[in-house]
C-alpha cells in the first residue's frame, strides 16, 4: 500500500515536471538532446556493422 503511494506520488511529480519544462519551452531541449543521443547510437552501430562486414569478408 505505502509503495503504491509513493509510485503515484512520483508519477505526478514526473508530469508536473515536464508541464514547467514545457511551459517555459525547454521541453524541445530535452528532446533535441534525446534524438541526438540516438542519432548517434544509430550511427554507431552503422559504422560497427561495416566494419564487422569487412572483416567477416577478408576472412573468407
Amino acid at each position: 500500500m505505502i509503495n503504491m503511494i509513493i509510485q503515484i506520488n512520483l508519477i505526478a511529480q514526473q508530469v508536473s515536471m515536464a508541464d514547467t519544462l514545457r511551459s517555459e519551452g525547454k521541453i524541445y531541449v530535452v528532446v533535441i538532446i534525446f534524438l541526438l543521443i540516438l542519432l548517434a547510437l544509430f550511427y554507431y552501430m552503422f559504422r560497427i556493422e561495416k566494419k564487422i562486414d569487412k572483416i567477416e569478408q577478408n576472412k573468407k
